[in-house]
């Protein structure tokens, strides 16, 4: 048996909320019930977590393989549909699943990035040898990407360079992308002029200021972006946001490089380090890195399409440690700095803005499209997997872009030259909308679990300065899933891992009666299922079929290896 929720007196627990909403409960449950039920879920309405933050399901975008060359910038003259350079299909599926914020330009592009090279007459801009040894034409910059984001209807994150550019650079960068246009007010005898930043924005075509509130100080400082110690980033960290100006009503949000995997330790040192001077300022959100390699003896290895069960097991536990990923850093930040979660000032969030599964070579588009690779039945179910994370976390999580959009690691989109499809990632971010603002819920999960055939394997993290294992799990939750109310409405979200067996699942919301219900499901028969140019179609969602609620109650077979979204209107 397996438990997902603790008890209620650990889960009001402030500092243990979320790893409530979903842990084994090993009960009688399924003993007490009849033979015809496989798993039961109970949903109290009144147990409130916290807001789920639209920001969650953000996204990342770097200038690598074939992420913008291609995949998002095609250029104005280009034949495929395209809105000022950018690909039509690529702007209208990002409006699809309803972005709220998009990353840019790295990833571990961004620490040898100069943002002056990105502005200006594209014709102008020079060619560079970017961070990852490809051509860097620049004629996707700063400007590209703010239209790309209002095209979109998202908010821009940027991440600066903290590597090789010094301070007065971000600073520079604030000031080009949030000073307001028009003459500044003069307290001399000297005639009021225009700012000079601002000025050179509106001569490259944007007059009004961008806004940019989130802001990433570094990216990966542990490794490609300076190999630093915890206690050397967190000098950096307080030198690049000390009096920082900010620009009319727009706020700034800091977020610090935090840790690669479950490498505790800098976040338990860059915590303190940060704290030993009590003016913390703009510190908002802590970075986390948690990728699911596609091998648990090698990090980036492993076959997206080729895969047994076993190795589909071993993938979807191993991304089920984004739960203790999560609650580490968390009780990491408090250990090392109570002061850090206190009610006395905003809690400081988690922002984890690069997370998906992360394969070997053998599926990318083209060779010169590195690190891309396709996404099958599999992947979906890690992201129904990760989301309802996120979303039992909700007190904790504040920001989490998946990596990255299109054409890399765990993309919804994949593009070369006219061709164009979506992935099975991209209908699990669709099915998950009705969740975004509403109050995650308790939800207990009781299911047996599945044995992890290779749980004797610790996992390979990280990289760089920093090379960790996570402990290795012997299970896999048999049913997971969260749940979440907006007045009236219950979304619950469910995944069921296993491949040929249906879970007829009782479910029962405390409190309330069942109006009405309606489901989406995402399954096929192989999970090894992927949409691709020649069939873009061949995954894709369908409804659950007839719901017959009874009270507060409900009965549901989930089918094998699925991902899915019941809207429950509560009376």
């Amino acid at each position: 048996m397996t438990r997902t929720s603790s008890s209620r007196r650990r889960f009001l627990k402030s500092s243990s909320l979320a790893a409530a909403a979903v842990a084994l409960r090993g009960s009688s449950l399924l003993a007490q019930s009849s033979a015809q039920v496989d798993a039961h879920i109970d949903i109290d309405p009144g147990e409130t977590i916290a807001t789920i933050s639209p920001e969650i399901y953000s996204h990342f975008i770097e200038h690598l393989g074939g992420v913008i060359y291609d995949g998002v910038w095609v250029g104005e003259g280009s034949k495929i549909a395209n809105v000022g350079g950018i690909r039509k299909d690529f702007i209208d599926t990002m409006r699809a699943v309803q972005v709220p914020v998009l990353r840019w330009p790295g990833g571990c592009f961004a620490d040898s990035y100069d943002w002056r090279d990105g502005i200006g007459p594209r014709d102008k801009r020079p060619n560079r040898a970017g961070f990852w040894k490809q051509q860097e034409s620049n004629q996707y910059g700063l400007h590209e990407f703010m239209r790309t984001c209002r095209a979109i209807g998202c908010k821009p994150y940027l991440a600066a360079n903290l590597r090789t550019q010094p301070a007065r650079d971000f600073y520079q960068e604030i000031e080009y992308c949030n000073a307001p246009a028009g003459n500044l007010p003069s307290n001399s005898a000297a005639p009021a002029a225009p700012d000079a930043l601002a000025a050179q924005r509106e001569a490259n075509g944007d007059r009004e200021p961008f806004n940019v509130d989130l802001w990433g100080v570094g990216n990966e400082s542990w490794g490609c972006g300076g190999n630093l110690t915890p206690e050397e980033y967190a000098m950096e960290f307080r030198r690049f946001t000390a009096w920082t100006p900010t620009y009319g009503d727009t706020p700034l949000r800091f977020v610090a490089v935090g840790p690669n995997g479950d490498d505790v330790d800098w976040t338990s040192r860059l915590f303190k380090a940060l704290y030993g001077n009590p003016e913390r300022r703009h510190l908002w959100g802590l970075s986390v890195h948690y990728y699911t390699s596609g091998s648990p003896t090698k990090f980036a290895a492993g076959d997206a399409l080729k895969f047994n069960d076993d190795e589909f097991y071993d993938l979807l536990t191993r991304g089920s440690l984004m739960d203790k990923v999560i609650t580490d850093h968390w009780n990491a930040m408090s250990s090392a700095v109570p002061s850090a979660l206190s009610r006395e000032q905003p809690s400081v969030k988690l922002v984890v803005d690069e997370w998906g599964a992360w394969y070997g070579k053998g599926t990318e588009l083209a060779p010169e499209y590195n690190l891309s690779q396709q996404s099958t039945m599999r992947d979906a179910l890690l992201t129904g997997i990760t989301f309802d994370i996120f979303q039992r976390h909700a007190d904790k999580v504040g920001v989490a872009a998946v990596a990255q959009s299109i054409n890399c690691i765990h993309s919804l989109m994949l593009a070369q030259g006219d061709r164009f499809c979506v992935t099975p990632t991209f209908h699990v971010f669709q099915m998950y909308l009705p969740h975004r603002g509403a109050q995650s819920v308790r939800a207990d999960f009781t299911a047996a679990s599945i044995p992890n055939p290779m749980g004797n394997t610790a996992s390979q993290v990280g990289g760089n300065s920093y090379i960790g294992q996570l402990p290795p799990i012997k299970s896999l939750a048999g049913l997971s899933g969260s749940a979440s109310v907006k007045g009236k409405s219950l979304t619950l979200t469910v995944v069921n891992p296993h491949l040929t067996q249906p879970m007829t699942t009782e479910i029962a919301v405390r409190g309330a009666s069942i109006a009405s219900a309606k489901g989406t499901v995402l399954a096929e028969k192989d999970v090894h299922a992927h949409n691709d140019f020649a069939h873009p179609d061949a995954v894709k969602p369908r409804s659950a079929g007839a719901l017959s609620p009874a009270g507060g109650k409900l009965t549901h077979s989930f089918p094998p290896a699925s991902v899915t979204s019941l809207e429950i209107a509560l009376v």
